[in-house]
């Protein structure tokens, strides 16, 4: 990968020179940041003379601090107002020691077993410039049998930290880039990464995970970098692609690809529309986007929307495995005998969902909380093991927390989609493929509003075509957080067979939960009960006074006995007083304060995780086997990773994989999706004014189980209530199904 970027760079670029060097030995480690390689150091300059002085302060980053090492820095004295005169490195280079007593003694401090005497055998036979040698040419260890593999990899690997990170991180860290995040492009690139950061850091953004565009400029602005610069023009261009999939977007319409991009390079900067069309002929012409009529792709997302809708009409169209002329009368004789055997009564449209997922091998069963989905799915795994004799059963869904809510209801075990699916982190993609397709079976994946186009692009071309596959979810709920509206565009297609359960069986039960949901749903209406068994109403104006309240409340549902993982706290917004970071961190100081026995591991400027803190999953890690949106509590917390429980399965994360994690005492109410709570306490805001539809309304209180508390403003509900409008979302899914089925729409949903 870096050779290939390597052929791609031609531009040049100016470099400020540093005043003046020094150069010295540290005698003393006063501060060292970890995170992001500030340090303050105590320096014996190597020319006393020249500089006057036996020993000074510096200040700057270093990926690794070591009492005795020599570095020769580039900088400036600055004049500090409380510490006094100190040398201010934009740049270290760490000094090998040549002479041999020096250069052995280095040498054994690299790896484990090679002491002094084995080191100074080494330097006698190489020379003066042994540690040098070493890093230029490896394979010279391999002349000393008395070696292991393992230690000359650590030799190697110790002398190249020490010197190509140390000079990338002085390179890059005084642009806030932290030296975790130094490491990982060292690891991608080794030796060459100074040369390709200086020729074209933004690079980075597409070959280094966890560095976005954003970085990648900071970098690049710091390097003096053109702004106008191809590499930047390109790089933006798909970052903004990207971040339209995180806003729900397949595609990008032209206009709003200049407004992106607009928003990204700075409009007084000296990109012009040709440098944004020459960036697209570029793009386009090595294969990573491409365009269809207004719609500008990546071309990846391109592919995946035309495959799945393939593999959606593929089904679609398929007749049921167990379909015959007899079908209706064997499935009416099969939901008689279920309902004596189980003693259950279906409601006819319950009796037509089970019926119609034997019609073709895709259906679709759709409803709110409490239309009896759970007793379909129920059903239709009944029917159809007493019709097809089979027992392979499987039951996915996409969080860990819905697949254990479906496990529960069904007795049958089921697992998220991406255990289904098996994703082998090797090689990097999924082992049941459309080369390698699920065995032939059932197959019910519920709560499918939240599954994105790339997760339903990965089931569905590993379906055979002679599986029965039913889908279940809510339509009016909120769609995924990543790309696509998959459920909607399917159902709206209306290519496939498509139940929809209307009568509500809670609110029949009494549940205002139910009731309220049948109302938002149908009338955009909903009542405000003050203070019933299983919904209260808080009215506040004031943003403090609502922030208070929610306090009290989480102290409460504490006194009550529930526990960290049976209330949640949600909110439409991450940012500002009453949004979701804030929150956090006013009930984790109720929830678990700070206690000398709790360590904390410090993850940014200002944040950080205490041993017991709930957190979820904020991207998926398929290294580590955990997703978006799965919760978990730290019960483990050490110097270079946490340790987190989820739902009995204990995952390490290391400090390059823990920006993954975030606080989850509260929580957007679209990360909600999926999941139920005993207890919901919601808030609803004129703050939150950009956020307030009707279907996150309604996914954010249909999450509450047993019990809502919602604090809120009442002109805010009614504005969540008055936006019926969905978000508009660009994406071609329904039209490439009904373009793909060669029909008109059918009547079949």
């Amino acid at each position: 990968m870096a050779t290939a970027t390597a052929a791609r760079m031609k531009k040049g670029k100016e470099t400020v020179q540093p005043v003046t060097t020094l150069a010295g030995k540290i005698t003393s480690v006063r501060f060292h940041n970890p995170q992001n390689g500030y340090s303050v150091i105590s320096i014996e300059p190597k020319d006393m003379i020249e500089t006057g002085m036996v020993s000074c302060s510096a200040v700057g980053n270093l990926a690794a601090v070591r009492v005795g090492d020599e570095y020769e820095f580039a900088g400036e004295w600055k004049e500090h107002p409380q510490y006094g005169r100190q040398f201010a490195f934009c740049k270290a280079d760490v000094v090998l020691p040549k002479e041999k007593t020096g250069a052995a003694t280095y040498l054994s401090t690299l790896a484990y077993g090679v002491g002094f005497a084995k080191a100074k055998r080494i330097v006698d036979a190489l020379g003066e410039d042994a540690l040098n040698r070493i890093i230029e040419e490896p394979a010279v260890l391999d002349q000393f049998h008395f070696l292991s593999p393992q230690q000359r990899g650590e030799i190697q690997e110790g002398l190249l930290k020490n010197t190509r990170l140390a000079e990338l991180a002085a390179l890059i860290c005084k642009e806030g880039v932290g030296i975790g995040t130094a490491t990982r492009i060292f690891n991608t690139y080794g030796q060459s990464s100074v040369t390709i950061v200086k020729e074209n850091p933004y690079v980075l953004a597409d070959e280094v995970y966890g560095i976005g565009f954003k970085v990648a400029d900071r970098i690049g602005m710091g390097l003096n970098i053109s702004p106008d610069s191809p590499y930047r023009v390109e790089s933006a261009y798909l970052y903004a692609l990207r971040e339209a999939g995180n806003d729900g977007h397949v595609y990008l319409t032209p206009k709003d690809t200049i407004v992106a991009l607009d928003k990204l390079l700075g409009k007084q900067s000296m990109v012009g529309v040709e440098n944004i069309k020459e960036a697209y002929a570029e793009l386009e012409q090595r294969g990573l986007v491409c365009r269809e009529g207004d719609a500008i792709y990546l071309a990846s997302m391109l592919d995946e929307e035309k495959q799945l809708a393939r593999d959606i009409v593929r089904l679609a169209q398929m007749d049921g495995k167990y379909l015959s002329t007899d079908t209706e009368a064997k499935l009416e004789e099969v939901t008689e005998a279920m309902q004596a055997e189980f003693g259950v009564i279906y409601a006819p449209e319950q009796k037509e969902a089970i019926k119609k997922s034997f019609y073709k091998s895709l259906s679709v069963v759709t409803g709110g909380p409490g239309t009896g989905k759970t007793t379909v799915i129920k059903g239709i795994i009944e029917a159809y093991r007493k019709i097809a004799k089979n027992n392979l059963i499987m039951l996915a869904a996409p969080t860990g927390r819905a697949a254990k809510r479906m496990t529960e209801a069904t007795g049958y075990d089921a697992c998220t989609t991406h255990r289904l699916l098996r994703f082998n982190p090797m090689h990097g993609g999924f082992e049941h493929n459309a080369d390698n397709q699920l065995p032939a079976g059932l197959l019910i994946v519920d709560e499918y509003s939240m599954s994105d186009l790339h997760l339903a692009k990965c089931l569905f071309e590993a379906v055979p075509s002679d599986m029965l596959m039913v889908i279940v979810g809510d339509v009016d709920q909120l769609p995924s957080v990543g790309p696509g509206k998959v459920l909607e565009d399917i159902i709206e297609s209306r290519q496939v067979v498509t139940t929809r359960l209307k009568f509500n069986y809670r609110q029949a039960s009494g549940s205002r939960i139910a009731l309220e949901a049948s109302r938002v749903v149908e009338f955009g209406e909903c009542r405000l009960y003050q203070d019933e068994k299983d919904w209260k109403t808080i009215l506040e104006d004031e943003p403090e006074k609502a922030v208070t309240r929610i306090k009290a409340e989480v102290r409460v549902a504490l006194a009550q006995g529930l526990g960290i993982m049976d209330f949640q706290v949600l909110a439409p917004m991450k940012k500002g007083l009453v949004g979701v970071d804030n929150l956090n961190e006013v009930i984790r100081e109720i929830v678990n304060p700070p206690d000398a026995l709790k360590p904390e591991k410090k993850t940014g400027k200002d944040k950080f995780f205490r041993l017991g803190d709930k957190i979820i999953v904020i991207r998926n890690n398929y290294k580590l086997g955990v997703f978006n949106g799965d919760i978990g509590v730290i019960q483990g917390i050490d110097s270079s990773s946490i340790a987190v429980n989820f739902e009995g399965e204990v995952v390490t994360f290391s400090s390059d994989d823990i920006n993954d994690l975030t606080l989850a005492y509260a929580s957007t109410i679209h990360k909600s999706q999926g999941s139920e709570f005993p207890l919901v306490i919601m808030i609803i805001m004129r703050s939150h004014y950009i956020m307030l539809q009707k279907n996150l309304f309604y996914t954010g209180f249909t999450r509450a189980k047993q019990r809502l508390v919602m604090v809120c403003q009442e002109s805010a509900v009614k504005r969540c209530l008055d936006n019926a409008e969905k978000k508009e979302r660009h994406t071609l899914l329904k039209d490439r199904i009904i373009a793909y089925a060669g029909a008109k729409p059918s009547q079949s949903a």
